[in-house]
C-alpha cells in the first residue's frame, strides 16, 4: 500500500514541479509572433463635410498598443481607444484586436493631410495614408447683389460667374429656351454657340433676340454643380407689325384681323375703332392676345356677324413706359372694294347730245370738246379724292414688300395688301396705256403735218424737187 501510495504520491507531484518551466516556455514561444500589418493603409479622398474614416489592419497586437498621429502637425490624435486630440469631430473605434479605425466627421480643409497608423514596437513600426479634402463647384455671390441686367437694345454687355472648388472647376454657359448663344465680334461678325465656355461672357451691341435667362453651369467631377440664371432684359420702343393692312369681308361673315407686337417693357395693348371707340370683347366683337415670347405677342380681334355698319378704320395700339405705336387695318365690304375702285370715273352723259340731235340741232366740234373736258375733270377730281383716302386708309408696311394677292376660289372674306406703286399702276388701267401710245404718236403726226402744210404752201414748181427731198 505505502509502496503504491508511494508511487502515486511521485505520479502527481511531478507535473507541479515542471508547470514554472512550462509557463516560461510558453512565453518564449509567444515572444516570436510580434504585431505586423496586415495590409497597407490605403489613402483616402473625401468631400467637403463628409465623413473620412482610415482603417489600420493588424495581426499578432497582443499587448501592444495602437496609435494616431497626424504627421505635418505631430499631433497625436488617438492611443488605443482613447483621443488625445481636443478635436471633437475625431473618434476611434476598433473590431476586435485586428480592426482599429480614425473617424473624422464633418472633414473640413484643415483635415487634409497626412495621417500615420503607429504600432508601439520596439522599433517603431507605422503606415502613412493622405487625405485629400475636394470641394464641390460654389460660385460666388454677384458683385451687384442680384442675377438680373437690365440694359437697352445696342449697348454692350458682360456676364460674370466666377466659381471656386477643389479641383478648379469649368464654367460653361447656355440659354435656359435651347436657342443658341450669339457672340458679335467689333467687326461685325456672328459666332453661335450651342454652350460657351469661359467665367466672363460678353455680349456685344445686343438685341431683342438676345433677350432671356442665361444659365452657367461650374462643375469639378465633384457633385453636386453649381448653377446661376441670369435673366438679361433689353428695353426698347414697341413695334407693331400688320400682316393684312386691307381686310374684305360678305355680309354676315366672321373674320379675325390681327397685329404682331414686340416691346419690352410689357406693352398695354388695346383696339380702337373709327375715331375713338375703345373695343371689348362681347357679342360683337372678340379680343384676345397670345404670348409668343418675353417681349413678342399677337394682338386678335374676331368680328361676329359682318355688316355695313363695321366698314371703315380699326387700330391695334401698343404702349408702354418707352412710347406707343399703332397699326392700321381697313375693312371693306367685298362687293364694294376693289370693284368700285375700278369703275368710279363717272360716265359720260350723253342725254343732252341725243336731245340736241332728236330736236335737229347740230353738234359742233367745240360742242364736243366740252363735253371731253367735262369728262377729264369728273376724272381727275375721283383720282385726287382716291389718293388722299388711300393714303389716310394705308398703312403701309416699313419694308414696303406687300403685294396684291389674288383671292381664293371659295373664300367669302378675302385680305388684301397693295403697295403704292400697285394702287398707282391699278388705279390708273388702261387709260395709262393708251396716254402713253398718244404722246409716243404725237410727234409722228406733229412732224408730216408740218411737211406737208409746207408743201402745200410752197407748191410752186422750183419747189416741188425740194419738197421730194425733204420727204
Amino acid at each position: 500500500m505505502a509502496k503504491t501510495n508511494g508511487t502515486v504520491s511521485i505520479n502527481w507531484t511531478l507535473p507541479i514541479t515542471l508547470l514554472p518551466w512550462l509557463f516560461i516556455s510558453m512565453a518564449v514561444t509567444d515572444s516570436r509572433y510580434l504585431p505586423e500589418f496586415e495590409r497597407p493603409l490605403p489613402n483616402q479622398t473625401v468631400t467637403l463635410g463628409s465623413e473620412a474614416v482610415l482603417s489600420c489592419h493588424v495581426a499578432h497586437l497582443g499587448g501592444y498598443k495602437v496609435g494616431w498621429i497626424k504627421s505635418d502637425s505631430k499631433a497625436i490624435q488617438a492611443i488605443h481607444t482613447h483621443v488625445i486630440t481636443h478635436n471633437t469631430r475625431v473618434s476611434v473605434r476598433h473590431f476586435g484586436h485586428s480592426v482599429w479605425q480614425l473617424v473624422i466627421a464633418d472633414v473640413q480643409r484643415e483635415d487634409e493631410g497626412l495621417f500615420m497608423c503607429q504600432i508601439n514596437t520596439d522599433p517603431m513600426k507605422s503606415q502613412v495614408a493622405y487625405l485629400r479634402v475636394v470641394v464641390p463647384p460654389e460660385i460666388e455671390p454677384a458683385d451687384s447683389g442680384t442675377n438680373d441686367v437690365m440694359t437697352s437694345e445696342g449697348s454692350s454687355i458682360k456676364l460674370g460667374c466666377k466659381a471656386k472648388g477643389d479641383p478648379a472647376p469649368t464654367v460653361r454657359w447656355h440659354r435656359e429656351d435651347g436657342e443658341d448663344i450669339t457672340m458679335r465680334t467689333v467687326n461685325g461678325e456672328r459666332l453661335r454657340f450651342a454652350t460657351y465656355e469661359g467665367e466672363t461672357l460678353s455680349l456685344i451691341r445686343i438685341s431683342r433676340l438676345d433677350m432671356g435667362v442665361y444659365v452657367c453651369t461650374a462643375s469639378n467631377g465633384i457633385p453636386p454643380a453649381a448653377t446661376r440664371r441670369i435673366a438679361v432684359n433689353i428695353n426698347f420702343n414697341p413695334v407693331i407689325n400688320v400682316p393684312n393692312q386691307l381686310i374684305w369681308s360678305t355680309q354676315g361673315n366672321n373674320f379675325t384681323m390681327e397685329c404682331n407686337v414686340e416691346a419690352f417693357p410689357r406693352s398695354v395693348n388695346y383696339w380702337i375703332r373709327g375715331d375713338g371707340e375703345l373695343i371689348i370683347s362681347g357679342n360683337k366683337f372678340g379680343v384676345s392676345e397670345v404670348r409668343d415670347s418675353i417681349f413678342a405677342s399677337r394682338m386678335a380681334l374676331t368680328v361676329h356677324s359682318f355688316e355695313k355698319s363695321d366698314i371703315g378704320k380699326y387700330r391695334c395700339i401698343a404702349k408702354n413706359s418707352l412710347g406707343e405705336v399703332e397699326g392700321r387695318i381697313h375693312v371693306y365690304e367685298s362687293n364694294s372694294w376693289p370693284s368700285a375702285r375700278a369703275t368710279t370715273r363717272r360716265p359720260i352723259d350723253y342725254s343732252e347730245d341725243l336731245e340736241e340731235a332728236n330736236n335737229g340741232v347740230d353738234h359742233h366740234h367745240h360742242h364736243r370738246q366740252q363735253h371731253q373736258q367735262r369728262r377729264q375733270q369728273q376724272d381727275n377730281e375721283v383720282d385726287e379724292r382716291n389718293i388722299v383716302e388711300d393714303e389716310d386708309e394705308i398703312h403701309q408696311q416699313g419694308d414696303g414688300s406687300s403685294i396684291l394677292s389674288m383671292p381664293p376660289p371659295g373664300r367669302d372674306t378675302l385680305h388684301y395688301q397693295l403697295t403704292t406703286t400697285e394702287r398707282s399702276l391699278w388705279r390708273s388701267g388702261s387709260r395709262s396705256g393708251s396716254s402713253a401710245l398718244t404722246f409716243q404718236l404725237l410727234p409722228l403726226f406733229s412732224s408730216i403735218a408740218f411737211t406737208s402744210f409746207l408743201c402745200l404752201v410752197l407748191s410752186f414748181p422750183h419747189f416741188i424737187p425740194f419738197c421730194r427731198y425733204y420727204i
